[in-house]
């Protein structure tokens, strides 16, 4: 490859660069406010932080925020919570952050903390974040021209995602598209037209529609297959993967890249020799050129056009504006290109005074530029392992020959005590691997568990919403609406936790109840009795997990009470659990709701809960009437008892 094209392929990639950052829109005030709230849970601020990073420009403010980010992390990941994992996640993400920072700066500390992300996240049992930084890892060694160790990164992350294809589409393109780009600066073109267009199925292969930032990825990924394709005088190949970055790039209106495409469509006009197509091409795309390089070098394919339709003193003139942008961008590989090609316009000129300097000025340009090329890095790299492998079994072979008897037994003993200590540590480290691996299951499953619920009960909401409307209680749906409003933003902040305080599910049922007095026209009272030896801040439940034997009590319990309801809830601590008790003064059970004929969701769904909770599927619900004088039913208590967990 010569060194405009090398030059050509870096600009490719560092615009990929900065198209690849995610732009999800957020309202960045609304975020700000969430960081800063002093009851917000952290696990709520680093999500907040984590969505703010995003979606901020100012390198002051994204260094503040991610600093944040980073403290909150680290403080809690020293704590042996249930949550040490996702705090553990956040510091990898935070050392990530510092290391492309760092990487902008030309700070070669940006590989300590690439470094600090991959051990974080390793300890975090992040296998996705731990190998997508393993990426940002080649990158840096692709920055630094060790091409060996880039390649050596790419193929480790490659190897795991492609084993995990499903959600890592976006990996995987990634990996491709960096492949390509490597592989195709050292020559191998043919290879890396492969790698582009892996890249292209992989995006898409995204099961959502592609963004706008996706398809001017893919209009990347086509510009860079297409240069290949040019490269290896594939010419209709390549007008048709430029044809289609073009199309791509009109489509969203990106100058630069429809300045490229145009560009490199120019090109092979000009290979053809239809100079006045290459001419047309080529002066649409200085038009629309927006930065110094790609403008340089649209200037530069521009005036050697003009030389060869020896229109020569346009060719003159066009390649000293050229030569101007490279000389301040300080490109050596252009500035080189402009001298050569000017000297071939100044000699057919017949300007040979001027002609000799310019070949004067190539070959000084020429040698200042002169670096060791790379193209055999990925042939050497086998051959080299390939010849330590064989250096080693021949160490080995000799080595067997000079044992002595007495030598081969010692080692023969001591291999059967390194299998036997081995095989010892591996079925520790398997039943290890077996709890968590469970543990992560049944977090997963009450995660999901949870998502079928919130609809449930959002549902019920619109509905009593709906019926309030129907009845034309304007003032009571309206007053129903705000505080239902201020409920559901409970429950969605709570929604991603596996656990919340006992204190925040209070305030929770406390909302919930109130919603319920207005809708019921205040036909019932309640209380919540907490036990004083019980700290509510301090102790951890499923989120959500009462409010369905509270609804369940004043649907079905206070049905027939047209008033004077009560329902009281308590919390006792008895023999290391927490108990947990539902009381109504209403009609009480019915025996076909004993016997559990007649179920909601939502009373099914939190059972399954607690059997996750507990670790066992068969967990008891009790369900009881309250009789008085003269066997009356009086009312219904519902309690069960839970682990009882504290948040440290």
């Amino acid at each position: 490859m010569n060194r405009h094209s090398k030059v050509f392929y870096l600009f490719l990639l560092f615009c990929f660069f900065g198209i690849y950052r995610a732009l999800a829109q957020y309202n960045i005030d609304s975020l700000k406010k969430v960081i800063v709230a002093p009851k917000i849970h952290d696990t709520t601020k680093l999500t907040s932080i984590k969505l703010l990073l995003d979606n901020v420009y100012d390198n002051a403010d994204f260094d503040r925020y991610n600093a944040l980010m980073g403290k909150i992390a680290y403080k809690n990941s020293l704590q042996n919570t249930s949550l040490k994992k996702k705090y553990l996640k956040y510091l990898g993400n935070y050392y990530s952050n510092v290391s492309v920072r760092q990487e902008e700066e030309g700070n070669p500390k940006s590989m300590l903390f690439i470094d600090k992300a991959i051990k974080t996240y390793k300890e975090a049992l992040a296998d996705n974040e731990h190998h997508a930084a393993l990426i940002s890892k080649g990158l840096i060694y692709y920055r630094k021209k060790e091409y060996k160790k880039a390649i050596s990164n790419f193929y480790a992350a490659l190897k795991y995602f492609d084993q995990h294809k499903k959600g890592n589409e976006d990996n995987l393109w990634y990996i491709y598209l960096n492949l390509g780009v490597v592989y195709s600066e050292q020559g191998y073109n043919k290879q890396a037209v492969g790698f582009h267009k892996k890249a292209i199925f992989y995006i898409n292969q995204k099961p959502q529609p592609l963004s706008v930032e996706d398809e001017l990825q893919k209009c990347t990924m086509y510009l860079n297959e297409g240069f290949c394709n040019l490269t290896l005088n594939q010419y209709d190949e390549a007008a048709r993967n430029l044809n289609a970055s073009l199309l791509l790039s009109r489509k969203h209106k990106d100058n630069s890249l429809m300045g490229l495409a145009l560009g490199r469509l120019g090109m092979i006009e000009m290979k053809k020799n239809n100079y006045d197509e290459a001419q047309k091409l080529l002066e649409e795309a200085e038009v629309l050129s927006e930065n110094d390089f790609s403008k340089g070098l649209t200037l530069t394919n521009l005036g050697e056009v003009y030389f060869k339709k020896k229109n020569y003193k346009k060719a003159e003139t066009t390649l000293n504006n050229g030569l101007l942008i490279a000389k301040t961008i300080g490109n050596i590989d252009l500035i080189e290109r402009i001298y050569q090609i000017l000297y071939q316009v100044t000699k057919e000129s017949g300007q040979y005074q001027k002609s000799l300097s310019m070949l004067e000025l190539f070959h000084q340009y020429k040698d200042s530029s002169k670096v060791m090329e790379n193209r055999s890095t990925l042939k050497e790299q086998q051959l080299k392992f390939a010849f330590e492998k064989r250096e080693l079994k021949y160490k080995l072979e000799n080595e067997r020959k000079n044992f002595r008897k007495n030598v081969l037994l010692v080692g023969l003993l001591f291999l059967i005590v390194l299998i036997i200590v081995g095989t010892y540590f591996l079925y520790k480290n398997y039943k290890q691997k077996q709890a968590i691996n469970q543990l992560e299951k049944n977090e997963l499953k009450q995660k999901l568990l949870l998502t079928q619920m919130n609809p449930h009960f959002i549902f019920n909401s619109i509905d009593n919403i709906q019926s309030l409307i129907y009845n034309k209680q304007d003032k009571d749906a309206i007053n129903y609406l705000g505080k239902f409003s201020k409920l559901t933003r409970q429950i969605l902040e709570h929604s991603t936790e596996n656990y919340i305080t006992l204190e925040e599910e209070i305030t929770l049922i406390e909302n919930y109840l109130s919603i319920q007095q207005l809708l019921y026209n205040n036909k019932f009272d309640f209380q919540i009795s907490v036990d004083e030896t019980i700290e509510p801040e301090a102790i951890l439940l499923p989120p959500m997990l009462i409010q369905p034997f509270v609804e369940n009590a004043i649907k079905h319990g206070l049905k027939g009470k047209a008033s004077q309801g009560k329902i009281n809830i308590s919390f006792e601590k008895r023999k290391g659990l927490l108990y947990v008790e539902i009381i109504d003064n209403g009609e009480g059970f019915r025996e076909e709701k004993q016997l559990g004929t007649k179920k909601s969701l939502a009373m099914k769904i939190t059972k399954e809960r607690l059997g996750v909770l507990l670790k066992n599927e068969n967990v008891v619900v009790h369900h009881v009437n309250i009789i008085g004088e003269n066997n009356k039913i009086m009312g219904a208590k519902v309690y069960f008892e839970i682990p009882y967990i504290y948040e440290n």
